[in-house]
């Protein structure tokens, strides 16, 4: 059983509604991926503290793809993969930070990295230095490629290890393009920390039931080919890639169309059987339904088929035409842009953005996870360089005069 869950139990304590409420999370990571995994965990109630090197997490200096990450002193890009968490500036590589280091180490019930394996040698952060200090700890590490091959001691970003060499943006680009697909910023990020978060908490049952730590492992690289995995089954089955269907070969219910006002509309009614009539009632194309009364019929008729559904899609606009297919139960929905995902009158009801606690104008993808029907809150803003670091020493032990030396001899910062 965690120590956490155990010393609720002991205490009397209620049970909490954020089920990793009490669980103590050491992060030690920077950029998108791995930072990620650690604030779902914080969004799942786990006390995490981050430690920065005493020159800050490298994403609070990073400009990409145009983009302006800061507004009044407010950077988004940090704040996405850092909120919910507790921030320690630390020099660990002083003697006095490697102390501080092990009792945080110590403390924790997870730990999480991103280092490269020569960074952890050098810093004595592998798994058997931690599990040295701490045999039960949970011991997360997240990498461009993967830990083992000719590329484990390379680095790798999501551009690089999930977008380009994880073929993902091989297969969304068009075969005829003179350019790749542009990728949009952290795509990878996010899905690969949630798959890390989800391991560290598999993780955290493990030692629950052995008493033993456990190192997880995941990658950009491995995420990018999970994501793939109808692609690449495909490939190894066939020896080739996917083709791309040519649109005779595209079900009429399953296709993109664009409405008189130019938008673009997604119709996804796989199972055709369930919705031709529904489908061909809601566009007034009674008529169709004798005409292709079966599943073969219809596969032949897919061109006329096809020919018709255009036709009075592409004279309605999307007011009229999402009044019709929802009158009729029919699976679709438009192509969004972030403005109108943000007023999505789904989205905010289940949640999936969080209002920042500090910039109330400011909505954060909260982790798409939700639990008892509790909807994730940003409870703490991502913390400014070393803006905990006094607070988490404290619960360490340590006295004013001793931070204040500490501070002195450059170990530690604070704002």
């Amino acid at each position: 059983m965690l120590r956490s869950a155990q010393k609720r139990i002991e205490t009397g304590r209620a049970a909490m509604t954020r089920p990793l409420e009490g669980v103590r999370v050491l992060d030690f990571s920077e950029h998108g991926f791995v930072p990620s995994a650690a604030a779902a965990l914080g969004d799942f109630g786990a006390d995490v503290v981050k430690i920065e090197r005493l020159a800050g997490d490298a994403m609070r200096r990073i400009i990409a793809s145009g983009m302006v990450a800061t507004k009044d002193g407010y950077d988004f890009q940090f704040e996405l993969f850092n909120r919910n968490k507790r921030g320690i500036a630390l020099d660990v590589e002083q003697p006095a930070g490697r102390e501080i280091f092990e009792k945080l180490v110590r403390w924790a019930e997870v730990y999480i990295t991103n280092q490269l394996p020569r960074v952890r040698r050098k810093l004595r952060t592998e798994p058997a230095d931690i599990f040295a200090l701490n045999p039960t700890i949970v011991y997360a590490r997240g990498h461009g490629q993967g830990q083992r091959g000719p590329d484990a001691e390379a680095g790798g970003f999501d551009g690089v290890s999930y977008w380009a060499r994880g073929g993902v943006a091989h297969v969304l680009t068009d075969a005829d393009a003179t350019r790749p697909t542009k990728q949009r910023p952290a795509l990878g990020d996010g899905p690969s920390g949630m798959f890390l978060a989800g391991g560290i908490c598999a993780g955290l049952v493990h030692v629950g039931r052995t008493g033993k730590g456990i190192v997880v492992d995941t990658s950009l690289l491995g995420s990018a080919a999970w994501t793939l995995g109808p692609d690449l089954a495909y490939t190894t089955l066939a020896g080739g890639q996917m083709p791309m269907a040519a649109d005779e070969q595209i079900s009429p219910l399953v296709r993109q169309y664009r409405t008189v006002d130019g938008r673009w509309v997604s119709l996804m009614m796989i199972d055709e059987a369930r919705y031709w009539e529904q489908a061909c009632r809601a566009l007034g194309l009674d008529d169709l339904v004798p005409r292709f009364p079966d599943p073969a019929s219809r596969r032949a008729g897919w061109p006329v088929i096809h020919e018709r559904i255009n036709a009075v899609i592409t004279a309605l606009d999307h007011v009229e035409l999402e009044a019709k297919l929802r009158a009729q139960g029919c699976i679709f929905s438009f192509f969004a842009t972030p403005m109108e995902v943000v007023a999505d009158p789904a989205v905010v009801a289940n949640g999936y953005l969080m209002q920042h606690p500090e910039h109330p104008d400011v909505r954060l993808a909260a982790a798409p996870v939700q639990f008892d029907d509790e909807l994730p809150a940003a409870r703490r803003a991502g913390p400014t360089l070393g803006q905990h670091s006094r607070e988490v020493l404290t619960e360490l032990g340590y006295g004013e005069t001793e931070i204040l030396r500490l501070l002195d001899d450059k170990v530690i910062a604070e704002p």
